[in-house]
């Protein structure tokens, strides 16, 4: 053919997610149903093949892909003091350690009202955009920032670099699709650093979190 060894490089490994996509959902059928897997390797490729044409021909027009939307609110001292005490992203000052904000009046919480951990809000924010609202005593918006990104992307790479895929024993989930994960979780005492890191897929990144 006409490509090059890079196009198939990419292409391969477009397909390899895909496939291994279609794996992870029958894995995840067999478990819960303690059988084996529903389809063949061989299905789970065409399936896969068939999935990319259809992602590529939903793709909006100006080959912009949508990124999905999950509105996390956290107040500034809650915000602080993750950076602060557990990324050691900020310095730690007597004001960030030791903040006057009471806990009832703290937030770390979904626009719909679900709690969430600040470290899981935190390292949402990495892969996502991050914006200032100032709110009045009554509740009123009365400044509205722009959004931009939390953190440029080296550390996160260098945790990346660790390992081409997931660090779960057995798992061959490509490390592009994977999630930065502390190998020592933060409430253990694991610090946010490259040597505390590596890539753990979402499904094994889950199980971690559940305590398997």
């Amino acid at each position: 053919g006409n490509g090059g060894g890079l196009d198939s490089a990419e292409i391969k490994e477009i397909w390899d997610q895909f496939t291994q996509a279609e794996f992870l959902d029958d894995l995840d059928i067999a478990t819960a149903a303690t059988s084996d897997l529903p389809r063949t390797a061989g299905q789970r490729r065409w399936d896969a093949l068939l999935k990319i044409f259809r992602t590529a021909a939903g793709a909006p027009a100006d080959g912009k892909t949508p990124e999905p939307v999950l509105n996390l609110i956290m107040d500034v001292q809650t915000f602080e003091d993750v950076l602060t005490r557990d990324w050691n992203l900020l310095p730690q000052t007597e004001d960030r350690l030791f903040g006057q904000v009471p806990m009832e009046h703290r937030r770390s919480e979904t626009s719909t009202g679900t709690l969430v951990d600040p470290q899981h809000a935190l390292r949402s924010a990495i892969g996502g955009w991050v914006r200032r609202v100032v709110i009045d005593g009554a509740g009123n918006v009365i400044d509205y920032g722009r959004r931009r990104r939390l953190f440029t992307g080296a550390a996160r790479d260098a945790v990346m670099l660790h390992s081409p895929r997931c660090t779960w024993i057995g798992c061959a989930t490509s490390s592009n699709v994977c999630n930065a994960d502390h190998t020592i979780d933060w409430q253990h005492g694991g610090t946010t650093t490259t040597t505390n890191g590596g890539p753990l897929c979402p499904r094994h990144d889950r199980t971690k979190n559940r305590g398997y």
